[in-house]
């Protein structure tokens, strides 16, 4: 890996083209150009797009656009490559500033043209400008240009991935207006495959673990191709000093290189690294075994800080990786880059909709129940998820005060019944508080707390105090926090655990660390009435 050295303005005649140039260092300061008032995009009937961003982020003719690549082609020294190249991540900036470093991982390619031809490119990205779709978008119709050309887009296979996604795939057009994540990678695509290329784009609206898994899966179901190749867009670090920004991104490298799937949705949570583009990233490690890959490897780290009157006070991170199928390392193919865990016991989503149902349900049955002394029976819904098992805990507050709360650890039935027992278990059986009275149906308020499945960890350190809830065991004794707890208390973990230990498992206050003890980490859905506008 390669910092290249840093170039420094030299006298003021720089200051006019600095301010014009760091609009494109990073991912989201592009200048946005004039878009046609009939539509989101330049598009015709034949679903062709065209570049938005030509004469900013890089330039917008053929003759300039083609030597300014060929250029960073040439500096680009990369090592060489026994194996197949499974995918890259790339970096996504105005070319001037992430260019030198993206070559890095095209350059690959070039060494190897004969390999690769016919491929199929998936380029996956995020959406930095454009909200309102939270799913999966695929482009799965006509081509992609750019001042090199155009390039078809393999409708089979973005069909297959559309159709297979689901819930959680769909065509939104306005989540591509101006997004630069995908469109900087077509001009290298095109300076290295010519014609004899397809692509599919694809863009996230939302970034989740869940979602990066879901597209993932669904990549590895077409693992039988070895005409793909997966180029995952990211930046890294944004706007930090050259120090702290290189200690970013090193923390980042690090994991990738390491392939830890886990360690890196960890550092990325506690934020000792970022990536714009974290949810391809994942994409890409989490697929790249099922398609042969067997070793992750670092190309080139730079910043925005190497460019033309780079900075260092405040700079942008970009990375060049490789995910290499060399053959030498089958016997880990399956489970390298895989999570260890099962994603859901991570990560547990529900839809808005989903939450105002289980809201209005906790209201009804509390009110049915303390003004009537009747249990509610609800219909059965139709969404298979609020009727599937799971583990909940309700909360009311009156007046910013608690005022009952009680739950599950382990799911005992479906997720509506679970909710309406314990709304009327936290309205009147917390032992801490007399019953919700009648009169105080309107001053309450009803939070719902969703856990995702138990997860049991080996080593306390591992617990990221406040995202997740810890459920202690030691014999017949058991103590439970919610990772509210540690957002709201100011407590350090070992005090989080000390507390669990003693206040709640009735536990010597060090009894986290005995070997015998046994700790289960999970994370929670958490929402009440007046976020979702019913109080």
């Amino acid at each position: 890996m390669k910092l290249d050295t840093i170039i420094r303005p030299r006298g003021n005649y720089l200051a006019a083209l600095f301010a014009f140039i760091l609009f494109f260092a990073g991912c989201s300061k592009g200048e946005e150009k004039t878009v046609p008032a009939d539509g989101l995009l330049k598009e015709d009937s034949s679903m062709i797009k065209y570049p938005e961003l030509a004469g900013t982020w890089y330039p917008g003719n053929e003759a300039d656009l083609r030597s300014m690549i060929g250029g960073f082609m040439d500096r680009a020294d990369v090592p060489t490559i026994d194996g197949r190249i499974v995918g890259i991540i790339s970096p996504h900036a105005g070319l001037v500033h992430s260019g030198p470093t993206a070559a890095y991982g095209y350059k690959l390619f070039l060494d190897d043209i004969e390999r690769y031809r016919g491929s199929t490119i998936i380029m996956i990205g995020p959406n930095h400008r454009n909200r309102g779709f939270s799913g999966i978008s695929v482009w799965a119709r006509g081509k992609w240009a750019s001042p090199l050309g155009t390039t078809p887009i393999d409708e089979a296979l973005a069909d297959s991935i559309l159709e297979e996604l689901g819930d959680y795939g769909g065509f939104e057009k306005s989540i591509y207006r101006q997004e630069n994540s995908l469109e900087v990678q077509l001009p290298f695509i095109q300076y290295v495959f010519g014609d004899d290329v397809k692509i599919v784009p694809i863009l996230f609206g939302l970034q989740t673990l869940q979602a990066s898994r879901a597209l993932a899966d669904i990549l590895i179901e077409h693992s039988e191709r070895k005409d793909i190749i997966i180029v995952a867009s990211s930046d890294l670090s944004h706007y930090h000093d050259l120090g702290t920004a290189n200690g970013l991104d090193a923390e980042f490298i690090d994991a990738v290189t390491k392939w830890d799937v886990d360690s890196l949705v960890s550092r990325l949570r506690s934020h000792r690294c970022e990536a714009c583009g974290f949810g391809a990233v994942l994409t890409l490690m989490m697929s790249a075994a099922a398609f042969g890959a067997d070793t992750a490897i670092g190309l080139n780290h730079s910043t925005s800080a190497d460019g033309p009157s780079g900075d260092p006070s405040s700079v942008v991170g970009y990375f060049s990786g490789a995910f290499v199928d060399t053959t030498k390392g089958s016997s880990q193919k399956i489970e390298r880059g895989q999570s260890k865990e099962s994603p859901s016991d991570w990560e547990y989503s529900l839809t808005e909709k989903e939450k105002l149902y289980l809201l209005k349900l906790a209201r009804k049955t509390i009110e049915d129940y303390v003004k009537n002394g009747v249990v509610y029976e609800p219909p059965k819904p139709d969404d298979p998820k609020l009727a599937e098992d799971g583990a909940v805990f309700v909360t009311l507050h009156r007046e910013g005060m608690l005022r009952g709360c009680i739950g599950q650890m382990i799911p005992q039935g479906p997720l509506y019944l679970a909710v309406r027992d314990m709304a009327i278990s936290a309205a009147t059986r917390d032992h801490r508080f007399r019953p919700v009275s009648e009169d105080e149906l309107d001053k309450i308020d009803i939070e719902i707390s969703v856990l995702s499945p138990m997860h049991p960890i080996d080593d306390w350190h591992k617990i990221e105090l406040g995202h997740h809830g810890v459920w202690l065991r030691k014999g017949y004794h058991s103590g439970v926090f919610l990772p509210q707890v540690g957002r709201e208390t100011g407590w350090t973990l070992e005090m989080f655990l000390e507390e669990l230990s003693s206040q709640k498992a009735g536990l010597p206050r060090n009894a986290y660390k005995d070997p015998d003890t046994k700790l289960f980490i999970f994370t929670v859905v958490e929402f009440d009435e007046p976020e979702l506008g019913l109080k």
